[in-house]
């Protein structure tokens, strides 16, 4: 809502349109908004955000922390051998899941080649996204040749 009022109120004060920086600028600095008024407004808009807020997000980061360190420690417990999305980033791998088992292993009759923990759930488009932007990479890297080549 912040963001479409913001967006108004900039057409109406300025002679071209907003450009989606210059938006996203303000959202995260909303003392830019030339308007007092609008930017106070604003910024209680963001920090009073239940769903997408900065306090959220902070939280839903610490979560997902927590649950990629327990994994970790269940596949150390378990023996199996594994690269973090550090190792990978440091082999030069932009797009990486949590985890890689250097051997797969088969579970309830599924070969798992990687893991990615996702320790919070969205609806249908949340997963529809993160198929497009980050699994079928994995996938397509990990699972569609006769080995991994990470």
């Amino acid at each position: 809502m912040a963001r479409i009022i913001l967006e108004r109120f900039l057409q109406e004060h300025e002679e071209a349109p907003p450009s989606k920086s210059v938006i996203n600028s303000m959202l995260r600095d909303p003392s830019q908004i030339p308007d007092g008024v609008l930017a106070n407004q604003v910024y209680q808009c963001i920090v009073n955000d239940c769903c997408y807020g900065p306090l959220v997000d902070c939280i839903k980061h610490a979560i997902g922390h927590e649950h990629e360190v327990l994994l970790r420690d269940l596949l150390l417990e378990k023996n199996l051998s594994f690269l973090d999305e550090d190792q990978l980033r440091a082999r030069g791998y932009d797009k990486t899941p949590d985890f890689i088992l250097q051997v797969p292993v088969a579970v309830e009759g599924h070969i798992i080649h990687w893991i990615e923990s996702k320790a919070s759930f969205g609806d249908e488009c949340s997963h529809h996204a993160y198929l497009h932007d980050q699994f079928w990479s994995y996938w397509n890297r990990c699972c569609c040749q006769d080995s991994c080549p990470l």
